[in-house]
């Protein structure tokens, strides 16, 4: 009986070494691949500015500007990706233009991306007609 027991012990201490072991290995190959503990985009701010001939339902640009930190990354080397509803063209890079209709306030959310696939919260914020804004996230007036 001892020496089942004996079996049973060992085997339950060779599993949980191999499951150790295993795990510091794939923790090192998560780093190695670039994915691992790298930081992460912040959005910190996102601010929109209507174009100088803006009139209420006549379409017009307005300028979405992006502000997303990230210790580890090159600004030139994240990647952008948002839209603001009702309105059209990408929110695509840090300064984007998009033109709204001007016939009601716009909801758009926006996303800060880094080539380790690291991502930002998504951060939502509203353009309403013919003005110019922002808001942040600390504290977060975008909501």
């Amino acid at each position: 009986m001892r020496f089942i027991v004996a079996l049973v012990l060992g085997g339950a201490l060779a599993l949980v070494g191999c499951d150790s072991d295993g795990g510091s290995g794939g923790g090192a190959g998560s780093a190695g691949s670039g994915g691992g503990d790298g930081s992460t985009p912040t959005i910190t701010a996102v601010a929109w500015e209507a174009a100088g001939d803006c009139a209420a339902f006549q379409s017009s640009d307005v300028v979405v500007t992006v502000t997303a930190p990230d210790p580890d990354t090159d600004a030139g080397d994240l990647i952008y990706s948002g839209s603001v509803s009702g309105c059209e063209g990408p929110i695509d890079a840090a300064v984007s233009t998009i033109s709204c209709p001007n016939v009601a306030s716009y909801p758009g959310t926006v996303m800060v991306s880094d080539p380790d696939g690291n991502d930002s919260t998504p951060v939502a914020f509203t353009v309403p007609i013919c003005e110019s804004g922002s808001c942040t996230t600390d504290p977060d007036t975008c909501g």
